[in-house]
């Protein structure tokens, strides 16, 4: 046994030095998420038994807005993580503190007015009809977008140390936040179902503010600290590098525009054709079978800079054989989203018992559109790290051209399953693109758009 553990050990420990940073990211990422699966597993039925089911699909919708946000940094800290990436592989850290300090003065110009006109404009809104909600809500919908748009516009800041982490193929590190902030949600919550009444704004309180905090202690922290080297600074604010950051996080900001309409959007477009117990029964079905990519999503993340690192140094037999392996991965994971498919009646009566009746029929269309969308990831991931994404840019452009009509007809028709079934269909539509561009790519032999 002693001699089993010695030899993975050195598995882990040796060999190419951007491929030991990618396992033990993958090792250190795997522990963490598989906490942040069982939060987030403990989560679904305490919260159920502090709210009804109706107002947790009202969550739900809310949360979804508050994702729709997380998107709109204009691309800035997707475009710092290649830019960034770069600048420590040419060991050229003044450009790095540079780049740092730019993004977050960019955020904060975007960010904190924003923010000051949500606050102001919110009550004015009458949100349980948009979201198809009894009137009798609308009054706690308002408090508790209230709190959720102050913390994300907060949050949308801070979140550019996980960007700096990821730079630095620390993504295990980085991954590590936002499991303390929802394991500190989940005792709140857990106190609020013994202390008080149902409450939207409470619920969104406890889950909203808690990663923000871990967020800002943990950027104090490693600034100070670890990444003193880059740490943000005004004096090392360069306006003119706004242009070169953005220039790629522009191209980021089309495309993530693009996953907010497909997937963020999908709980409203469901609660409009259903009701907020759709969107309910959907959320559930997602969480379930996103345990199955855990681990490939794990793998995945480390692997966006460790190819923007192997690209600049023109590393193609690293790439090659890492395309490979990840497809051999994923194959197995579509394996196992099938069984999970199978025996969900089973799992969903262990996990949620009676408070939720989840179709069958629900699930096997969640599964169709997160095996097309695990594909889609898989190969955008790759591709992000070459810095290469106009093709990208424009296919989720007409992506967003097919999706809307595409659920809004598919929506009247099946309901919630039609709104899920359209978003698989638009991702079954990228896959052939991408697989041709990557190919390309990684077998140096992409020329015209396909290397822009």
């Amino acid at each position: 046994m002693l001699f089993k553990i010695r030899n993975i050990f050195k598995r882990i420990t040796t060999g190419n030095e951007r491929s030991v940073k990618v396992k033990k990211n993958f090792i250190a990422s795997l522990g963490i998420k598989g906490v942040s699966i069982a939060v987030t597993f403990f989560l679904v039925p305490i919260t159920l038994g502090y709210v009804s089911d109706e107002l947790y699909g009202i969550w739900l919708i809310l949360s979804s807005v508050l994702w729709m946000l997380h998107y709109f940094d204009v691309g800035f800290t997707l475009g710092l993580k290649n830019k960034l990436t770069e600048a420590i592989a040419a060991n050229d850290f003044e450009r790095g503190r540079q780049l740092v300090s730019t993004t977050y003065m960019m955020l904060m110009i975007i960010f904190i007015p924003l923010g000051i006109i949500l606050e102001l404009i919110t009550p004015f809104i009458p949100w349980a009809n948009w979201f198809n909600a009894p009137d009798q809500y609308n009054a706690e919908i308002t408090s508790a977008l209230q709190v959720m748009f102050a913390c994300v516009c907060l949050q949308m800041i801070v979140n550019t140390l996980v960007s700096v982490l990821s730079a630095y193929q620390r993504t295990a590190i980085a991954s590590l936040f936002p499991v303390i902030g929802n394991v500190v949600s989940l005792i709140v919550i857990v106190f609020l179902t013994k202390f008080t009444e149902p409450s939207l704004t409470k619920l969104a309180f406890a889950i909203s503010t808690m990663p923000v905090i871990v967020l800002i202690i943990a950027s104090i922290w490693l600034y100070i600290s670890t990444y003193k080297e880059i740490s943000p600074s005004f004096r090392c604010v360069r306006f003119n590098l706004v242009k070169e950051i953005f220039g790629l996080g522009a191209k980021f900001f089309i495309i993530q525009i693009q996953i907010i309409v497909v997937s963020q959007a999908a709980n409203i477009f469901i609660s409009n054709f259903s009701n907020p117990i759709e969107v309910a029964n959907y959320n559930v079905a997602l969480r379930y079978l996103n345990v199955a990519i855990m681990v490939f999503n794990i793998l995945l993340t480390p692997i966006w800079p460790a190819f923007t690192d192997a690209y600049a140094k023109k590393d193609f037999d690293w790439m090659k054989n890492i395309y490979m392996k990840l497809k051999k991965i994923l194959l197995l994971t579509i394996g196992v989203i099938i069984l999970m498919v199978i025996v969900s009646p089973i799992v969903y009566k262990l996990w949620v018992g009676n408070k939720m009746n989840i179709p069958f029929a629900m699930t096997a269309a969640v599964s169709i559109y997160v095996i097309t969308l695990s594909w889609n990831t898989f190969q955008t991931i790759l591709i992000n790290g070459f810095g290469t994404i106009k093709l990208q840019t424009y296919i989720t452009l007409a992506g967003l051209i097919i999706y809307i009509p595409l659920a809004l007809v598919l929506g009247k028709f099946l309901g919630a399953i039609g709104v899920v079934l359209s978003m698989a269909t638009v991702y079954l539509l990228y896959a052939p693109v991408f697989s041709i561009q990557l190919n390309k790519l990684i077998n140096n032999k992409a020329t015209g758009i396909w290397i822009k």
